[in-house]
């Protein structure tokens, strides 16, 4: 051990250290002007409180969910009028081309109602069953017979 006090030779010793009234690296104020912000950048001494996240922070995921929902029922809707629609248009299509068979072979169509390749109608007073086929070349071919019903 030394005794002279120079050497400390306790390694749990500290060094006396010397405090100054400010931080190392914090700019003096010279008397008389004003002093910086002490707000600048930062909140000041405002205290952050702790609040509850709003609804909509809440309740994202199901707000997505819902959004996604209606959007699938939407392209749903749609696809299924649009194949409606085409179905129809089918259906008119041989209902024309019925009307049409008919007329050329002289005789009137009062009513004509097709559903897929299938057709009821009423030529010259008497109920009618018309079955139409497609041929490879798209060419309709048309079978008449008393109406048999569904």
């Amino acid at each position: 051990m030394s005794t002279d006090g120079t050497t400390p030779t306790d390694p749990n010793t500290v060094a006396p250290q010397t405090f100054s009234p400010q931080p190392t690296g914090a700019t003096t104020v010279e008397p008389g002007t004003p002093a910086p912000s002490v707000s600048e950048g930062t909140l000041g001494n405002v205290q952050e409180t702790d609040t509850e996240p709003g609804w909509i922070a809440r309740h994202t995921a199901t707000l997505i969910a819902l959004m996604v929902a209606v959007i699938v029922a939407a392209v749903a809707i749609a696809g299924v009028m649009l194949w409606k629609d085409r179905i129809d248009d089918r259906n008119s299509d041989t209902e024309a081309a019925v009307a049409q068979n008919v007329a050329t072979q002289g005789a009137t169509v009062e009513t004509v109602q097709c559903d897929g390749d299938r057709c009821a109608a009423v030529i010259n007073g008497q109920a009618y069953t018309v079955l139409v086929q497609k041929d490879a070349h798209g060419k309709r071919h048309f079978g008449v017979s008393a109406y048999a019903g569904n």
